[in-house]
């Protein structure tokens, strides 16, 4: 993919920026969207090629002026990336609501409200990428996970269902399944992080794989991948022998 116009939805911290940072670096005209508008600001700092433009993925409203203010200054939208991402550790056992409504807004809402007002614009433009960042825990139901978990797991099916429906508008769809990332979400986690990567390495994997393939899977580590996807294989009774031990002792 040569260099064009990308728009990242989390671009004002974490995987986002660092993404954004790179591809600027590489050329591209890159507008970044985050609810804090100082986040914004410090990643556009010193790079001519990163604009901010401040929303909040759970305003219905604010995305339709989002996405004309966007392709009214830069023309187009040739990759468009939804990172913003909503975490919080929750007990074992707790499925409060309002706990489950914050995280299904943002990361599974957030992507639903988008995308028929970008892909408008791609279609009506000849076409471009759709790409949303999930998770390696939506691969299964994690212990100790059950919004984050469930609401990744809802995006990667609803992606397969993306790329076959769009490809011959000429959107192509990707899912970006990344491990554990340092990051501002990650920093909360009270467990074991397996092969926790430093964000500029996760940026570079995302960024190639997006650049330089057309696949839809963009997943890494490889081994944190194979992991989880051997967990999903494996028959019920042993599947839930192994997921129980994740469960704290006193929960």
């Amino acid at each position: 993919m040569t260099p064009g116009v990308a728009w990242i939805i989390g671009g004002g911290s974490g995987i986002g920026a660092a993404v954004a940072r790179l591809l600027a670096e590489r050329g591209w005209t890159v507008a970044i969207s985050g609810r804090r508008v100082d986040k914004l600001q410090a990643v556009a700092s010193g790079h001519a090629g990163i604009v901010p433009y401040p929303l909040d993925v759970t305003d219905s409203a604010a995305i339709g002026a989002a996405v004309s203010a966007v392709t009214a200054a830069h023309g187009r939208i040739d990759l468009f990336i939804f990172g913003a991402a909503a975490w919080q550790p929750m007990e074992a056992g707790n499925y409060a609501l309002d706990e489950f409504e914050t995280v299904l807004n943002t990361n599974y809402l957030g992507v639903i409200r988008m995308a028929n007002p970008v892909i408008a614009q791609m279609e009506r433009l000849g076409g471009g990428h759709f790409a949303v960042i999930a998770s390696v825990a939506g691969y299964f139901g994690l212990p100790r996970s059950a919004a984050y978990s469930s609401t990744k797991a809802g995006l990667i099916n609803l992606l397969e269902t993306m790329r076959a429906e769009l490809a011959h508008r000429k959107v192509v769809v990707r899912m970006i399944a990344p491990g554990f990332v340092k990051s501002e979400l990650t920093d909360k986690n009270d467990f074991p992080m397996p092969f926790l990567m430093e964000t500029d390495d996760a940026a570079r994997r995302i960024v190639d794989g997006l650049t330089q393939s057309d696949r839809f899977e963009i997943a890494f580590p490889k081994r944190m991948v194979w992991l989880m996807k051997t967990m999903r294989w494996l028959p019920y009774p042993v599947f839930f022998w192994l997921t129980e031990k994740m469960v704290p002792k006193d929960s």
